[in-house]
C-alpha cells in the first residue's frame, strides 16, 4: 500500500539553520519538484489524449492530479483489469487503438515537426513511386520505429491507393505487433538518427519491465549513469505513457509493471531535482546535484551505517568545515524524501535518520 504523497513536497523547503539535530518526521514519497513535474508534464503532453478509454493518468497532469496518480495506482490497475473482462466478453481486439493514437501522433508531428518526417524521407529516395514500400525501408536501414512512423504518415497522406496500399497496410501491422517499436519511434523523434547509439542503454532499461528483482536504489544509480539522461529519461516516459495508453486490455503483470517502469522514472527525476536544489543551496566547490545523488546511493547501500560513517563521508564531501553541518542537514532531509522501495525496510530508514542524528549533534558541538 502507498503512502499518502503530499502535492506540497514539490516546494522547495526553508532553509535551516543549525540549531541541533530535530525530531525526525514520518517519512514521505517523493513528488518531483519543479522541473523534473515540468518535464514529465511535457513528455506526456506529446501523447494523444482525447481517447475515452484512456487511463486517466495521462490525460492531464497538474502538481495535484500528479500525486493523485501515483497514489492512486491501485484505481488505475482496476480499471484496466475491467477493460480486459469487456474485451474478453466482446471478442474485441486492442490493435486499432494503437494504430488509432499512432495516426494521431503523426497529425501532431506533422503539424509541428514536418522535419521529423522529412528527414525520413530523404533516406528513401522516389518512396512514393515505390511497389513494396516495406521492404524498401528495410532495405535502407530503417527500424520498426521508424518504419511506423513513415508508414503511418504515408497512409495518413491518403496517396497510396490499391494494392500498394493494402501492403503498406500490412506491413504497418506487421511492425506494430513487434516489442520494440515504441521506444524506436520516440527515440528517433527524440535525438534523430544520432539516437541510434544510444538505444541499446534505452533499450536494456525498457526490456527490464517484467523484472522485479533489482531495488529502486540500483535503478536509480542506472538512471544516474545514463549519458544525456535527461532526454533519454524522457523517451522512456513517452514510450510507456504510449504504451500504458494504447496497449487497450493488457495482462496484469505487464500493466503493473508499466505503470511501475514509469513511476520509477518520475521518482528519480524528483530525486535529481530535490538534490539539485540542495546542492545550489550549499555553493560547494565540486558538489553538485549528482555528486548528492551518488552520496545518497551510497549510504543507503550500507549495510550498516554509524555517526562516525557519516562523519567520514561528510570530511570528504565537504573539505569547508563551515560547510558540513548544512551539507548533512540536507542529506538527512533526502534520506526521509526517499521512496521506501529504496530501502531494506522501515528500519533501515530509521537507522540511518538516527545516524544522521548523532552527526549532526556532533558537528553543532563543534561549531560551537
Amino acid at each position: 500500500m502507498m503512502n499518502r504523497i503530499d502535492p506540497a513536497a514539490g516546494r522547495p523547503a526553508p532553509s535551516v539553520t543549525p540549531a541541533g539535530p530535530s525530531a525526525t518526521p514520518i517519512a514521505r514519497e517523493i513528488v518531483p519538484a519543479g522541473s523534473a513535474l515540468d518535464l514529465a508534464q511535457e513528455a506526456l503532453a506529446d501523447l494523444p489524449h482525447d481517447f475515452d478509454t484512456m487511463p486517466p493518468e495521462l490525460a492531464g497532469v497538474s502538481a495535484e492530479s500528479f500525486a493523485e496518480t501515483l497514489e492512486d495506482i491501485g484505481f488505475v490497475v482496476g480499471t484496466r483489469l475491467r477493460e480486459t473482462r469487456r474485451a474478453q466478453a466482446g471478442g474485441s481486439t486492442d490493435r486499432p487503438r494503437t494504430r488509432g493514437m499512432l495516426q494521431q501522433l503523426i497529425r501532431q508531428i506533422g503539424a509541428v515537426s514536418a522535419a521529423q518526417l522529412d528527414d525520413l524521407r530523404r533516406r528513401m529516395p522516389g518512396i512514393d513511386e515505390l511497389e513494396d514500400v516495406g521492404d524498401a525501408m528495410r532495405a535502407a536501414g530503417m527500424n520498426d520505429g521508424e518504419m511506423a512512423l513513415l508508414l503511418g504518415a504515408m497512409l495518413e497522406e491518403g496517396k497510396l491507393s490499391g494494392a500498394r496500399r493494402r501492403r503498406a497496410e500490412a506491413q504497418l501491422a506487421a511492425v506494430l505487433s513487434g516489442d520494440e517499436w515504441t521506444l524506436q519511434l520516440f527515440a528517433h523523434l527524440e535525438f534523430g538518427r544520432a539516437g541510434q547509439a544510444g538505444l541499446a542503454q534505452l533499450r536494456q532499461i525498457y526490456q527490464r519491465a517484467t523484472a522485479r528483482e533489482r531495488r529502486l536504489t540500483q535503478w536509480f544509480d542506472e538512471f544516474r549513469r545514463l549519458p544525456d539522461r535527461r532526454r533519454k529519461l524522457k523517451t522512456l516516459i513517452r514510450a510507456l505513457a504510449f504504451e500504458l495508453s494504447s496497449e487497450g486490455p493488457a495482462m496484469d503483470v505487464r500493466l503493473a509493471a508499466v505503470i511501475t517502469d514509469l513511476k520509477r522514472i518520475l521518482q528519480f527525476l524528483g530525486i535529481e531535482d530535490h538534490c539539485g536544489r540542495c546542492a545550489d543551496s550549499l555553493r560547494a566547490a565540486d558538489v553538485d546535484g549528482d555528486a548528492l545523488i551518488a552520496a545518497l546511493l551510497e549510504i543507503v547501500e550500507q549495510s550498516w551505517l554509524s555517526a562516525a560513517w557519516l562523519d567520514a563521508q561528510t570530511r570528504r564531501m565537504m573539505p569547508d568545515a563551515t560547510l558540513r553541518y548544512r551539507h548533512a542537514k540536507g542529506m538527512m532531509e533526502l534520506v526521509k524524501l526517499l521512496p521506501d522501495d529504496c530501502f531494506d525496510d522501515a528500519d533501515q530508514r530509521t537507522t540511518i535518520l538516527d545516524a544522521f542524528g548523532e552527526h549532526l549533534e556532533a558537528l553543532s558541538d563543534a561549531q560551537g
